[in-house]
């Protein structure tokens, strides 16, 4: 079963689903036809991700994809997660919206964001749903986490695709402060496209890259996911990210491939596996 963790959906009815003034190009991309790739692909499931740069903390258009293919699809939302009603927002979505996880963003905020104590109620909530917490870190917000992980350990975190925009060349020192998440079992990481060009950018192959992830977090704690339809000039259409990391990836057993392209989604997000 092959699972993508991080996809995102754009609706062409601006009127219905008004988007942000300063909300990026990206292709209209509808539920239905999104399906239909994922079909012809071999795709089983899909995270719908709210994507936070057109519609904000609005995850009302993300809502209704998923519930319009509630058998394929489950979805993680964005909240003002320094709002003081941010836990009974975050349990509204997840108790009578079907919304499987939380996005932490630190776009839009102060710096410092991710670690502000402020934020912690929600952290404490997302414990209480059982559901999967999602940081949008890039590498120079790293540093701040390690006491957040460790303040709450029962929670299952998943760092996104954002810290490795850049990771330098062999040893990859540049990515030393995303390695040593690897000591708290409860960190997973998203592995998309992004990353693979990243890899290739330096004087090291995304195999050496790839393989230092393994060695430091273990291939059940890695993830696929495409970042559909972000940046589609560079990173290609959803047949493009699959093949890529498909590539990248070969040189693992079959085993290690199936946990990484599916099995270890289906651990985090167990409805997934239940819609079946």
């Amino acid at each position: 079963m092959i699972v993508d963790t991080h996809v995102h959906v754009v609706s062409g009815n601006r009127k219905h689903y008004a988007a942000l003034p300063d909300a990026p190009e990206w292709p209209v991309t509808e539920v239905d036809a999104l399906v239909q790739n994922m079909d012809a692909l071999g795709i089983d499931r899909a995270l719908l991700v709210q994507t936070f740069f057109t519609y904000g903390t609005d995850n009302r258009f993300m809502i209704d994809c998923a519930q319009r293919h509630a058998r394929r699809l489950a979805s993680v939302c964005v909240i003002d997660q320094t709002a003081q009603d941010a836990p009974q927002i975050l349990t509204d979505l997840v108790t009578n919206h079907a919304v499987s996880g939380v996005r932490l963003m630190p776009k839009g905020h102060s710096p410092g964001v991710l670690s502000d104590p402020g934020t912690f109620p929600v952290w404490e909530r997302a414990t209480e749903l059982g559901i999967v917490v999602t940081v949008a870190a890039e590498l120079e917000h790293l540093h701040e986490m390690p006491p957040v992980i460790a303040r709450f350990p029962e929670v299952k975190v998943c760092f996104e695709h954002m810290w490795g925009l850049e990771v330098g060349n062999p040893p990859y020192l540049q990515v030393s402060p995303l390695l040593e998440l690897a000591a708290f079992p409860n960190v997973n990481l998203k592995l998309c496209p992004n990353n693979s060009y990243a890899a290739r950018a330096g004087t090291g192959t995304p195999r050496q890259f790839f393989g230092m992830l393994i060695d430091s977090f273990g291939i059940h704690r890695l993830l696929w996911g495409s970042n559909y339809p972000a940046h589609t000039g560079r990173f290609g259409n959803l047949e493009a990210r699959l093949r890529i990391m498909q590539d990248d990836l070969s040189f693992l057993g079959e085993a290690d491939r199936c946990a990484f392209f599916g099995e270890n989604a289906l651990r985090l997000w167990p409805v997934l596996r239940a819609q079946s």
